[in-house]
Formats: structure tokens, sequence, C-alpha cells
């Protein structure tokens, strides 16, 4: 199987990184990404900043791969999703080139001739990725290893502490966003109910809290498991939090 390529799921930063130390090893790889671009996830919320700084944003590896293309690593500032698609992960996967296969969906891992009932010598069989592409196309990938990293972007959590939809949720599911906003504007003078209290959150919350500053008949509570929030920020500018012991999780990232 030595031959196979390791096959990783996902262009987005954590793939790009994995197909970056395994070049660097000289091994076969093949990065298979669903979006039509790299990090697709990422550019879908680009107008969020993040709140780790660029010297922790770019692996070693992938540094060392960009390099010798003139491409240098940013010093300092927290840039948003779309400069860290634009001035790191759009480099990187531009020097995979055509290891990236973009616009193509992996809908199952097996082992090669195995299943639920044959599983004898089944580590010594390669896996058996199973793909479909933009135009509905299938095929089948032979793989020496796999590495997930799709990540969770598209299964947001629930509300439900027990990892399953709160009561109603499914059927309010018009009214929820698992996603922080990139416009509030629309939200001025309705009642907004933040769950979590998760980075992704606060910064929705703070988002809202300006905006119930602008337009006073704005509401904004936030419910929270703990006790009381991770920051003081939506607290100071009037935003009501309440803490529901063993209701809410923290939203999807």
């Amino acid at each position: 199987m030595s031959e196979l390529p390791v096959v990783v799921i996902g262009a987005g930063p954590q793939g790009l990184a994995a197909a970056a130390h395994l070049v660097e090893r000289d091994e076969n790889v093949l990065v298979v990404e669903r979006g039509h671009g790299p990090a697709a996830a990422v550019s879908e919320w680009g107008h969020v900043r993040l709140f780790s700084a660029w010297p922790e944003l770019t692996d070693a590896a992938a540094r060392r791969l960009l390099e010798p293309t003139g491409w240098s690593a940013p010093a300092s500032g927290y840039p948003t999703g779309a400069q860290w698609v634009s001035d790191y992960l759009t480099p990187l996967a531009d020097v995979l080139g055509d290891r990236i296969r973009y616009a193509t969906t992996v809908t199952g891992v097996a082992r090669q001739g195995r299943d639920k009932v044959v599983d004898a010598g089944r580590r010594s069989q390669p896996f058996v990725v199973h793909t479909v592409d933009a135009a509905g196309n299938e095929s089948r990938l032979l793989a020496r290893a796999v590495i997930d990293a799709s990540g969770t972007w598209g299964l947001p959590n629930p509300a439900g502490a027990d990892g399953f939809p709160a009561l109603g949720e499914a059927a309010a599911s018009d009214l929820i966003s698992y996603r922080i906003p990139s416009d509030v504007s629309d939200l001025a003078g309705s009642h907004v109910v933040v769950v979590g209290a998760g980075h992704s959150a606060t910064h929705a919350v703070l988002r809202l809290s300006e905006l119930a500053r602008r337009s006073p008949g704005t509401r904004v509570t936030w419910l929270l498991r703990r006790g009381a929030p991770p920051t003081s920020s939506a607290a100071e500018s009037g935003t009501s939090c309440r803490s529901v012991p063993r209701l809410v999780p923290a939203p999807a990232r």
C-alpha cells in the first residue's frame, strides 16, 4: 500500500497544514475539498476577526513550504477570516497545487473488501474513500491512510444540553441562526436571544450590544449554563445575562 496516497478530507487550516507536513516528508498526499476553493468554511465567516494573533495561525511546515515562493508570515495583528484565507491559506493551497481536488464531497470511508460481516484482515486492506463531485459523479479513491480535517462547520451544535435539539428547536428553525451575523441591522427593534458562552457567542453579543445602543428598542438576552458571562462587556452595555443550568450548550464554531 506504500504507493497509495494519504487522503486528507478538507482543505481548511488543519487539512492544509496536514498536507504540508506530509509533503515535507515526501509522502504522496491528496486533499479532497467539497468547496470550490481553499478554506471554504472560513470564507463563510470571513467578516469575523479571529481572537488568535497571526503567529498562532500559521503552521511551521506550511511556512517552510511557502517561504521559497517569497511569502513571509505576518508578524502581528488579529486577522479576519477573510484575511486569513487571502494572506495565508490561499497561498498555501496554491503551493500544494494539484494535490488538492476541489468540489468533491466525501460520502464515506471504508476498508477495501471489508464490511460489517467480513472483518478478517481489515488492517492490511487499503481505505476506500467514496466521493461525489459537483456534477453528481460518484467515484472511489484508494488510500493508505485517511486524515479527517473536515471540521464541524456544517454540523452546528444544537441548543439541547444532551447533544440533541432542545424542545421546539426544530419547529423554530426558521427563527434560529447558528452563525455569527455579518450584519445585525435588520434585527433592530427585536428581542434577540444568544445561546452559549464561547467566543462565537461573545462576538455576537458585542455586535448586538452595539446595535442596542443605536436602537434603544432592541433587547438582547444572553443564555448561559454558567453563573456569570465570560466577559463583562455585554453586561456593561445593558445586555441581560441569565444563567440557565443544564439547558444550553456552547454554539457551533
